[in-house]
């Protein structure tokens, strides 16, 4: 037993000393390892969405504000009528409703009710406007231009309010009432130099509400509605010119445009990005253009030299580039610039040498904006509203092109036949240059790309059939023979979109171009039963029905071929 004791702590005297070895040799060879780095901190809560629903006081208000506004009206009305009250108590009941309604309003701003305060700031001074029209016009206590004033100051105090409270709702109500002034108090006869210097003045007025405020530049409907309502007003007015105020008349355009450049960009404002800017200035742009030359043709100045304040535009869009770049800090403005640039220099061109490529020249331009656009979302993500405000002036001067094609085929610009051989007129190219532009959109997706899809089958097919028919009667052939064309041309087009479709492995491309197809093969199945059957001879309706059913055979064969041999087509 002593032994077997003795044997055992032995043993157990070398398991010690093996393992304190192992113990030495892993610590030697141990490699430290890295620290791991501390876990990312969780991101932070996303904030909460507005909640945009609409508070019931809210609604009230505004339905109380409307129906008070309307029996404030009726009950005038009746006052007259009935000669309850006489006009010089009318006018000052009118005076002290609206006038209380308006300072009760500007309470309720300086206490955070926003909401009710402009509903009853738009009753209190849509009240007063009414009692200063019918002081002026029904009970004549003053000369229109004096309401004119009186309602002008409303405008001001409201525009005031409107700063001090920091409110984009009262600088809507203030424009609603001063762009709703001139109309009201408007004697007709020719005062558009009167109303320029107006439109003038309240836009420079609403510019000094943002600059004190320092938040303006993000209040997206007060810069359309002043924008867009100053310069609907100068629309209204340009018709009516006279030639004697057009040098006047085009002065005060430029300084509206200035206005508008200081408008939509905020220069030195604080924010670095104004909200809406680029459709804004495009549609600044495009009325100054058109505004410049209805103005030009009433004052009686030549057309060709339509083309220097044209020049004068593009120059002043090109000048734009470099402060923009530091006003933005980025160059996302430059590609909008450059576009306007480019199309009033190719604007210029024309209407310096001759009119009728307008046409053509729209269709550069909007197929130029489409393009733009594309690029735009290509070279720069997260561009997706100047993308979208190049894709929307593209789609308009589409439509401009498309019907300037239109009026050009019925000889609406008065040209008459089209000169030039085949494929080598304005006409094509008025229609190819849509075509292109509609093609370009039909590129983007989503419903303006539905849309472009439809203007390009349109004027892709239709302009296409007729220039070939015009290459078969120019080559000698009869009227018949060009007729003939056209069905011919459109059963080809709709066999050949038709099969595409069943290429396609995008199901909304083949369903569209399928029903393109089907579309086309119906209109020159039609065509060929109304139209050329009527006026062909006996042999020549062997020749088209021939054509046109070996169109649609070849079709059926090839479509069952795309398919596979067991399908169908």
């Amino acid at each position: 037993m002593g032994e077997s004791t003795e044997e055992l702590s032995e043993r157990l005297a070398r398991l010690e000393a093996e393992v304190a070895r192992l113990a030495v040799l892993l610590e030697a060879r141990k490699v430290p390892r890295p620290e791991q780095p501390p876990p990312p901190p969780p991101p932070p809560p996303r904030p909460k969405p507005p909640d945009r629903k609409v508070s019931p006081v809210v609604l009230v208000a505004a339905a109380g504000a409307a129906i008070f506004l309307a029996g404030a009206a009726f009950f005038l009305h009746l006052a007259i009528q009935q000669g309850w009250i006489g006009p010089e108590m009318r006018f000052i009941l009118g005076l002290l409703a609206g006038g209380g309604l308006a300072f009760y309003a500007g309470r309720l701003f300086f206490r955070n009710a926003e909401a009710v305060g402009t509903c009853l700031l738009g009753a209190g001074l849509g009240t007063l406007l009414f009692t200063l029209y019918a002081g002026a016009f029904r009970s004549h206590f003053y000369a229109p231009p004096v309401g004119f004033a009186a309602a002008a100051m409303t405008t001001l105090v409201a525009g005031a309010l409107a700063a001090r409270v920091r409110s984009q709702a009262a600088l809507c109500v203030a424009l609603a009432v001063g762009l709703a002034t001139p109309l009201l108090f408007s004697e007709g006869g020719h005062h558009e130099i009167a109303l320029a210097l107006y439109l003038a003045a309240l836009l420079a007025g609403a510019i000094t509400v943002p600059y004190a405020t320092r938040t303006g530049a993000q209040w997206t409907l007060a810069r359309w509605l002043g924008l867009g309502g100053v310069w609907a007003l100068l629309a209204l007015a340009a018709p009516g010119l006279r030639a004697p105020d057009g040098p006047g008349f085009l002065a005060l355009l430029a300084l509206h445009y200035a206005l508008a450049a200081v408008w939509v960009w905020l220069p030195r404002q604080g924010q670095p990005e104004p909200a809406a800017s680029g459709r804004l200035w495009t549609l600044a742009t495009l009325a100054m253009t058109t505004l410049l030359w209805v103005s030009w043709r009433n004052a009686g100045l030549g057309r060709e030299s339509f083309a220097l304040p044209v020049l004068a535009v593009a120059l002043a869009n090109l000048l734009l580039v470099r402060p923009l770049r530091a006003r933005l800090d980025s160059r996302r403005a430059d590609l909008g610039l450059l576009v306007l640039v480019g199309i009033h220099l190719a604007l210029a061109v024309p209407v310096a040498l001759a009119w009728h490529w307008v046409g053509s020249v729209w269709g550069l331009a909007a197929a130029g904006l489409a393009w733009a656009a594309e690029m735009a979302l290509a070279r720069h993500r997260g561009e997706e509203k100047e993308a979208r405000a190049l894709t929307l002036s593209a789609t308009g001067l589409s439509v401009l092109a498309t019907l300037a094609w239109v009026f050009d085929l019925g000889s609406g610009f008065g040209f008459g036949p089209v000169l030039g051989p085949p494929f080598l007129n304005t006409r094509f190219a008025e229609g190819a240059l849509a075509a292109a532009a509609w093609g370009l959109l039909a590129r983007r997706g989503g419903n303006l790309g539905t849309a472009g899809f439809v203007g390009l089958e349109a004027m892709g097919n239709v302009v296409l059939t007729l220039e070939l028919g015009r290459l078969v009667r120019f080559a000698g052939a009869g009227a018949l023979a060009q007729e003939i064309t056209h069905t011919l041309v459109l059963a080809a087009s709709g066999c050949g979109q038709w099969l595409l479709s069943l290429r396609q492995a995008d199901p909304r491309t083949a369903r569209a171009l399928g029903w393109a197809g089907y579309l086309w093969l119906v209109a020159a199945s039609a065509k060929l039963i109304l139209v050329d059957l009527d006026q062909a001879s006996l042999p020549l309706r062997a020749v088209v029905f021939l054509g046109v059913g070996a169109l649609f055979l070849a079709a059926a064969v090839a479509a069952r071929r795309l398919r596979g041999a067991g399908a169908e087509g």
